[in-house]
């Protein structure tokens, strides 16, 4: 049990260096592990490459062996087929386009692009992780979800997430049969003020529902004016052709 409990704490901290660099004392403070523990994970880390520092006494960030890892696992084959995707989404709505992939109950950020225009850029979260419930991708993939599957979710949200970030169960279930009806999320600035998302879910390699392509933008201007419903029909469809491709391959 040892040896797995080094394990999921040698997780906790990759999952940290995930969102960017950094040190000891952060990651320690994210992780809830004391600092001792957090060094001497480091340092078994950084002697396999997993993780590096930028110098004596710096941060730490993912290290190269992860990346090779990576690049010959399937996230980075999905990656590769949902890149082009994200990026036509984005350069023929004006938007900030991307996906995420399900992780448990979370939603992975893995990739975004823009469309270079933008002067007042949506901040991007690549990397990092968020319940389901609190963004419109993972709204899309909650929407697929037996009943079963969804009463499961919420009940471990109620035992894990503070009041004020648990999801109201009757008010989501009424938002996902709206999702399960129209095929996309569409939020206007309700779960993010300032900005306007549409997310649809997609079917991984295996065929389940692994994760959604989303496009979103600064509300004030996006989408253009009249411009929803082709938007909207834009964001279903690329989900509808990923998923294709991606059962296909």
């Amino acid at each position: 049990m040892a040896g797995v409990q080094s394990i999921e704490r040698a997780f906790s901290v990759l999952r940290v260096l995930a969102r960017g660099t950094a040190g000891v004392t952060e990651i320690a403070e994210r992780t809830e592990l004391p600092k001792s523990t957090v060094s001497r994970l480091l340092s078994a880390l950084e002697h396999e490459g997993a993780v590096v520092q930028s110098e004596t006494g710096g941060g730490y960030s993912v290290g190269p062996a992860l990346a090779t890892l990576g690049a010959a696992g399937p996230t980075a084959s999905v990656r590769s087929t949902v890149r082009p995707f994200i990026e036509e989404l984005s350069a023929i709505t004006g938007g900030s386009s991307g996906y995420t992939l399900r992780d448990g109950d979370s939603a992975f950020w893995v990739d975004n692009v823009d469309d270079g225009d933008e002067l007042v850029l949506v901040a991007d979260q690549t990397g990092q992780s968020f319940p389901l419930h609190t963004v419109a991708s993972g709204l899309a993939v909650l929407a697929k979800l037996s009943s079963d599957e969804l009463d499961g979710y919420l009940d471990r949200m109620s035992e894990t997430e503070t009041e004020s970030m648990s999801p109201d169960p009757d008010e989501l279930r009424r938002r996902l049969a709206s999702v399960r009806a129209d095929g996309v999320v569409v939020s206007r600035e309700d779960m993010h003020p300032g900005v306007n998302a549409f997310a649809a879910a997609f079917r991984g390699p295996g065929g389940d529902w692994d994760g959604a392509i989303y496009v979103q933008g600064p509300s004030f201007r996006f989408p253009d004016a009249g411009d929803e419903q082709r938007v909207v029909k834009l964001v279903v469809e690329s989900a509808t052709q990923l998923s294709d491709r991606l059962v296909g391959r």
